[in-house]
Order: C-alpha cells, then structure tokens, then sequence
C-alpha cells in the first residue's frame, strides 16, 4: 500500500546495511560504493548491494547520537553522500 514501508524480500536475506554489516568492500581511498537495486549487480559488486524492491522506493538514513560538534549533521558541516542514478 502506497505510504507504508516494507523490507523487500531477496535472495541474500539483507535489509539494511550499518556500521557492523560484514564483508563491505571499501575502496583504496576508504571510500564505499553501495549499490541500491532489484537486480543483483556483479559479482565485483555484490558485497555492497542492498536489494531495492521494483519501482521507487523511499531510502532511510538512521543517524544515532549524532555529534554536536562539526563536523556535524545538526549543524549542517555534515551532509549524507549523494545518491546517483546510473544506468
């Protein structure tokens, strides 16, 4: 139903990916590629796939006790990373 949120079903069981997700491939410069879709991608990078359900979805970023000092989300000198589309 339109408005309500569901974990979507997938073959690797994974519904959510934190700081305690195991076996994420990091790249040399300690950055992270996450890759948010239906269809599992290559296997270079199936570590970092979060399986989306067909169609739009609503992505959710949980932020814990964030810092109250820069850099910090509270005062905006933090911003989440970009989300891009890609073909």
């Amino acid at each position: 139903a339109e408005g309500r949120a569901y974990f979507t079903a997938n073959p690797i069981a994974r519904y959510a990916i934190g700081d305690r997700t195991r076996g994420l491939k990091f790249a040399p410069d300690g950055s992270l590629e996450l890759h948010l879709q239906r269809d599992r991608p290559a296997a270079d990078k199936e570590a970092n796939w979060l399986p989306a359900p067909k169609g739009k979805f609503q992505l959710v970023m949980r932020l814990y006790a964030p810092k109250k000092t820069p850099p910090s989300i509270l005062d905006g000198t933090w911003t989440p990373p970009p989300v891009r589309k890609v073909q």
